[in-house]
């Protein structure tokens, strides 16, 4: 089975990244910020890496912030746009599927006002909480996505139909 990452960015309005967290499955995930948010880190998160899935404009951002091309080298998967095919649903906010499909999460407070983020990442003491949120969002992506995938039965041809371009 071909490599997949699923990665999930914050950044300030306007485009610059400050956190990136990723992970392959349960056990292989970190997060990118300070002196390891890099091209050079992200690059290397993406060796052997062919599909990379994100939730919303994430992909957009991250190209023009590295100024790379990931829709050209890799299979993108928006899976905000997959939900939204396969689920019946009043709301696509993460939070609410994590509701739907009873993930539970530790880190809330942002999921209510995503602006605060901005303001509490330069907040030393607060640093903590949004790595968390973060690290939390991305498990529960991929977590969600594989049971959407599974009991939707999303074949790989239909990703390669709905891939970024």
């Amino acid at each position: 089975m071909p490599k997949s990452i699923f990665i999930d960015a914050e950044w300030y309005i306007g485009g610059d990244v400050f956190l990136i967290g990723y992970c392959y499955n349960l056990r292989m995930k970190g997060q990118l910020h300070g002196n390891t948010l890099s091209k050079y880190h992200f690059l290397k998160l993406l060796k052997g890496v062919k599909y990379i899935y994100i939730y919303g404009p994430d992909v957009g951002i991250l190209e023009k912030y590295f100024d790379i091309n990931l829709r050209r080298k890799f299979i993108c998967i928006n899976i905000l746009r997959m939900f939204r095919k396969h689920l019946q649903a009043p709301s696509y906010k993460l939070a609410d599927l994590e509701i739907k499909f009873r993930i539970k999460r530790s880190a809330k407070e942002y999921k209510k006002n995503i602006f605060n983020i901005f303001h509490d990442w330069k907040n030393v003491e607060k640093k903590e909480r949004i790595l968390l949120y973060n690290m939390e969002d991305v498990i529960n992506l991929m977590k969600i996505w594989k049971i959407v995938r599974a009991k939707e039965k999303i074949s790989i041809n239909e990703l390669l139909q709905n891939r970024l371009t």
